[in-house]
C-alpha cells in the first residue's frame, strides 16, 4: 500500500527529475546543451503535465543555446521518460529556467551591501528608524 503522506505525484516528479537528467547527460556528449542541471520537477495531481525547472553554467548567450536546445528537443525527453515509467499517459514536459541562483546571487550581494555599511558606521548596526542607541 502506498505511503499517502507521499502523494504519487511526488513520486513520479522525482522519478522525472532522475529520468530528464541521466537524458540531459546523454545530450551533452553531443554538445548541444552545454552544462545543464535540472534542478527541480513539479507534477499536476492529474500526472499528465510535469515541469522542469533547470540552470546551465555559462553567460547569457550560453543560457539561451541550452535553452533553445531544450525546447527543441523536449519530444525526445518525453518519448525517454515514457520509455522508462509505467504509465497509461506520458505527462507533457515543460522546461523552466530556474532563477533560484539568481535570487540567491542578489540576495548575497545586498548582504555584503548591508555588511560593508556596517563596518563603515564602527561596525554597529543602526537601531530601527535610524536611530543609534
Amino acid at each position: 500500500m502506498a505511503n499517502p503522506s507521499y502523494p504519487r505525484s511526488l513520486r513520479l516528479a522525482e522519478t522525472i527529475k532522475r529520468l530528464v537528467g541521466e537524458w540531459v547527460e546523454g545530450e551533452q556528449a553531443d554538445g548541444r546543451l552545454g552544462f545543464v542541471t535540472v534542478t527541480d520537477v513539479r507534477v499536476t495531481g492529474d500526472l499528465r503535465h510535469a515541469t522542469v525547472y533547470w540552470t546551465a553554467l555559462g553567460d547569457q548567450p550560453d543560457q539561451e543555446a541550452a535553452e533553445a536546445a531544450l525546447q527543441e528537443s523536449t519530444g525526445q525527453a518525453r518519448s525517454f521518460v515514457a520509455g522508462h515509467v509505467r504509465l497509461r499517459y506520458a505527462p507533457t514536459l515543460e522546461f523552466h529556467r530556474d532563477d533560484l541562483p539568481d535570487r540567491s546571487a542578489r540576495i548575497d550581494r545586498l548582504l555584503a551591501e548591508i555588511g560593508s555599511n556596517g563596518d563603515r558606521n564602527g561596525g554597529e548596526a543602526a537601531a530601527p528608524g535610524g536611530r543609534q542607541p
